[in-house]
C-alpha cells in the first residue's frame, strides 16, 4: 500500500490536471478533520499507520491521507461484511510472500485477516487458526467521507518457493470463498514459469476482464500492467466497476484473487489514494520518491528481475531522483541469478502510434542506463495498440534518436545487442491508429486489442502476443547469451 499527497478532492479535477499529477497541482487542501486519537504509529494530521506483519521482514506503511479511518485487524464485522474486489500481488520477496486487498461496504468492518495453508479442505473448514491453517493480521483503511466502503491488505510471509497456498479473507463467521495463490520458483531457477503483460483497461471494464480470462487461460504465473487502469484515479466507481467486471460467466476477482498482479501508474491513474490503497506493492522508499516507496519499485520472480517505474512524475524527478534509483537497482542485479531484466513503466520512448509521439524526455533520461545494464525488454502502454521494436542500443551522434542494432529473424536481437520496446496497450481503452512503416525501428505494429504471453525457461524465452479472440499477433523465441 502507499502513502499520497493525493486527496479525493482531487476526483474533481479534469483528466489534464490528472495527467500533470493531482496531487501537485496546488489545489488546497481539505481542513483538518478532528477523528478522535491517532491510530499506533499515525503521523500528527495525517492518518497513518506503519507495522511489520508478523514473520515478514519489511513495513507496511498505509497511505498518509487527513480524511483517512485506519485500522489493524480486529474481530468486528460490520451489517455487510463480505470481502469482494480480491485480489493478490507481491511486496516482500515473491518465493516466500503474498498479499492480498480487498473491500467491504460500509465502514463499520474492521475484520481484516487472511487463513492460509496447503491443504484446501482444511482451509475451507476453517473458521480460525489451527489443523495446519495459519492466521495473518492485516489493516483496513477508508478513505471514504460517507462510509461507503473500507479496504483491507493482508501479508503473508515464510512461504515456500514454486508452491500454491490456499487462503480465504475476512474475519470469524463472514469468511470469502477460497483462492490459490503461487509463490515464485527459487530465484536464479531454470524451472519454466510464464507472465503476462496487459494496460490501459481504462474506459471498457468488460474488456479488461476478458483479457484476464485470456491470461488465465495462458496459465501465467504472475502478471505485469503498464498503467491506466480507470480513467480518472480519484474516481473509486471505476476501480469498483474494474474489479467487478466479468466475461462469460468469470469476474475479474476470479482471475487477480489467484493471479498476482503488479502494477506501474499511469497518467490516468494519477497515483490517486485510491491507486495507493487498493494495491500493496513493494515499498522501496528512496529519496523524495511519494507514495511510501511504492512510486517506484523492482522484484524478483524465478530467473528474472523486473523494475517497475513511474513516468507519470514530475520531470525533475524523473531525471533525478528516480534515475540515481533506476541505476543503482540495476547496478546490484547479478546476471548470472537474474539474467532477464524486464522494465515496467506507462509513456513508450518508441512508438509509432499516431496518438501520442514517442516520450524523448524519457528517453534521454533513462536509456542510456537501459543500454548501460543490457535491459531485454521494456514493456509500456498508453498508446492504445500493440507495437514492437527492432534491437535498440545507443543514439546517433549527437541526437536521442535510438541506434538499431543487427537483429536476427523476425527481429529478436543478437546476443542480447539491444532492448525491445513492447508496447501492450490493448486491455479495454479506445485503439490508436499505428504508422510502423515511418519509424526505421518497428517489427511490427497493429491496432488491436491484444496481450502478451512470456514464457521463461532458463535463458531461453517463448514469446507470443495475442489478439483478444486468441488468434496469434506475434511469436518468436530468443534465447540470450
Amino acid at each position: 500500500m502507499k502513502s499520497a499527497r493525493l486527496l479525493l478532492l482531487c476526483a474533481s479535477l479534469s483528466v489534464p490536471a490528472l495527467a500533470a499529477g493531482c496531487e501537485e497541482t496546488g489545489k488546497a487542501a481539505d481542513p483538518e478533520v478532528d477523528m478522535g486519537p491517532l491510530p499506533d504509529g499515525a503521523v500528527a494530521g495525517q492518518r497513518q499507520i506503519t507495522y511489520t506483519p508478523e514473520g515478514c521482514g519489511y513495513t507496511v506503511s498505509t497511505p498518509r491521507v487527513p480524511v483517512a479511518s485506519v485500522e489493524r485487524h480486529s474481530a468486528t464485522t460490520g451489517a455487510t461484511p463480505a470481502p469482494d474486489h480480491i485480489h493478490t500481488s507481491f511486496a516482500g520477496p515473491a518465493t516466500s510472500t503474498f498479499a492480498v486487498n480487498w473491500r467491504t461496504r460500509g465502514d463499520d468492518t474492521r475484520a481484516a485477516q487472511v487463513l492460509y495453508g496447503t491443504d484446501e479442505a482444511a482451509v475451507t473448514a476453517a473458521d480460525g487458526p489451527g489443523a495446519g491453517v495459519l492466521a495473518q493480521d492485516g489493516h483496513s483503511f477508508s478513505y471514504d467521507r460517507s462510509g461507503g466502503f473500507r479496504i483491507h491488505e493482508a501479508h503473508v510471509c515464510g512461504l515456500t518457493p514454486s508452491t500454491r497456498y490456499f487462503y480465504k479473507v475476512g474475519g470469524a463467521g463472514v469468511w470469502s470463498a477460497v483462492f490459490d495463490v503461487g509463490t515464485s520458483p527459487a530465484i536464479g531457477t531454470p524451472e519454466i514459469w510464464r507472465f503476462a503483460v496487459t494496460g490501459d483497461s481504462r474506459n471498457e471494464p468488460a474488456i479488461f476482464a476478458e483479457t484476464q480470462v485470456r491470461v488465465q487461460e495462458a496459465g501465467v504465473d504472475m502478471q505485469v500492467f503498464s498503467g491506466d487502469a480507470v480513467v480518472l484515479g480519484p474516481n473509486q466507481g471505476e476501480w469498483d466497476a474494474l474489479f467487478e467486471a466479468t466475461s462469460g460467466g468469470t469476474s475479474v476477482q476470479d482471475v487477480l484473487a489467484h493471479i498476482p498482479f503488479m502494477v506501474a501508474n499511469g497518467n490516468h491513474d494519477g497515483l490517486a489514494v485510491n491507486y495507493l490503497a487498493q494495491f500493496a506493492l513493494p515499498q522501496q522508499v528512496s529519496e523524495k520518491e511519494r507514495g511510501e516507496g511504492e512510486e517506484w519499485y523492482s522484484f524478483d520472480y524465478g530467473n528474472a528481475h523486473f523494475v517497475v517505474l513511474n513516468d507519470t512524475s514530475t520531470i525533475e524527478l524523473i531525471n533525478n531522483e528516480e534515475r540515481a534509483w533506476l541505476r543503482a537497482d540495476l547496478m546490484a542485479v547479478d546476471r548470472a541469478v537474474t539474467p532477464w531484466i524486464f522494465v515496467v513503466h506507462h509513456k513508450p520512448m518508441y512508438t509509432s502510434a499516431t496518438a501520442h509521439d514517442p516520450d524523448v524526455s524519457l528517453r534521454a533520461s533513462w536509456q542510456p542506463i537501459y543500454d548501460e545494464f543490457g535491459v531485454d525488454f521494456v514493456f509500456n502502454g498508453h498508446n492504445h495498440n500493440y507495437e514492437r521494436s527492432l534491437p535498440i542500443r545507443g543514439f546517433a551522434s549527437g541526437t536521442t534518436e535510438g541506434q538499431v542494432q543487427p537483429a536476427a529473424a523476425n527481429g529478436i536481437p543478437q546476443a542480447a545487442n539491444g532492448t525491445v520496446y513492447v508496447v501492450a496497450a490493448g486491455a479495454g481503452a479506445p485503439l490508436y491508429g499505428v504508422d510502423g512503416a515511418s519509424t526505421g525501428y518497428t517489427v511490427l505494429a497493429e491496432s488491436t486489442r491484444n496481450y502478451v504471453i512470456v514464457e521463461i525457461e532458463g535463458k531461453a524465452m517463448r514469446y507470443k502476443a495475442f489478439r483478444l479472440d486468441g488468434t496469434e499477433l506475434d511469436v518468436f523465441e530468443y534465447t540470450r547469451p
